[in-house]
């Protein structure tokens, strides 16, 4: 029998896991399992695969993979790779990839890659490319490079290239999206509604029950319709969350804030001369001054917009 009070256990069976009771806090080896005869592992993030071990990740469990061991992730589960580790991912599962790991994405999966890890991404999967790993994309799967990461895109596969020395290859209906350089290419790229000289933007604001507006990284900053504020802002470009008064194109915002329950979109108005535009930026700037012009119905926000008014409204 294991010592349960002790902070680590070593298992080589499915019985030994099956063993050790759910609310065991300390660190889980695995040392066992094949590709054919995978340890299943439901319900726990505390469990490490070491050496050659091989396991089937369920419901909401994580795993860190070392070596040469393997997994299979379904469900919400996630795993962290390492050495010459693999993994395959299916449903919602996520992955983070580092060393010369490798990983098969299916479905909604998504995965970070670091170093000279790869990867090949099916259905509607997504991942984040950086250091020298590499990808292959199919179907309607999305992918970011960074680096000197490299990527081959077929199907409708989308691919972001977030740097100058990163490889692309595409065929098919895939295509590589390149990042705005300047803030007049990110207003045409996001559709922001703009003049000559001013543009508007969106920003995500808690809201209280009195109706008032605060601000997520600063719970005492209070706006209000109607009036303008002002701020010393960061103009490195280099620096992406640098000091300033942060805006957004509408989705980001929605995405942002999507998992508060006292969720406000607003519309502000600033001088495109004002904004910083951060070096690949995914949607979101910073400003020195802007004005609080309305409040954005989420009804009349998209999709996204409705279902979160859905949310809101149960």
């Amino acid at each position: 029998m294991f010592d349960y009070t002790q902070k680590e256990i070593t298992v080589k069976t499915q019985e030994e896991l099956d063993l050790i009771p759910n609310d065991f806090k300390g660190r889980i080896y695995i040392e066992g399992g094949t590709p054919f005869n995978p340890i299943i592992i439901k319900a726990r993030t505390n469990a490490v695969l070491w050496e050659n071990s091989s396991a089937e990740l369920w419901e909401n469990s994580s795993a860190e993979l070392w070596e040469n061991s393997s997994a299979v992730l379904r469900g919400n589960s996630s795993a962290v790779l390492r050495g010459n580790s693999s993994a395959e991912l299916w449903g919602n599962s996520s992955a983070v990839l580092w060393e010369n790991s490798s990983a098969e994405l299916w479905e909604n999966s998504s995965a970070e890659l670091w170093e000279n890890s790869r990867a090949v991404l099916r259905g509607n999967s997504s991942a984040v490319l950086r250091g020298n790993s590499s990808a292959v994309l199919r179907g309607n799967s999305s992918a970011e490079l960074w680096e000197n990461s490299s990527a081959v895109g077929g199907g409708n596969a989308q691919i972001v290239s977030l740097s100058d020395c990163c490889k692309i290859k595409i065929s098919g209906n895939a295509r590589i999206v390149y990042m705005p350089k300047n803030i007049h290419e990110f207003m045409d790229f996001y559709g922001i509604k703009h003049t000559k000289t001013t543009a508007t933007f969106c920003k995500a604001l808690h809201k209280d029950d009195d109706g008032v507006y605060f601000s997520d990284h600063d719970n005492a900053f209070f706006y209000e319709l109607g009036r303008s504020y002002k701020e010393a802002c960061d103009k490195n470009e280099a620096e992406p969350c640098g000091k300033g008064l942060h805006i957004a194109h509408l989705d980001w915002a929605l995405d942002y804030g999507k998992d508060w329950s006292d969720l406000a979109i607003v519309e502000v108005k600033t001088k495109i001369a004002d904004i910083v535009l951060p070096k690949n930026s995914d949607g979101k700037v910073r400003t020195s001054e802007l004005k609080v012009v309305r409040e954005v119905p989420l009804e009349e926000c998209g999709i996204m917009g409705e279902i979160i008014a859905r949310r809101k409204r149960k």
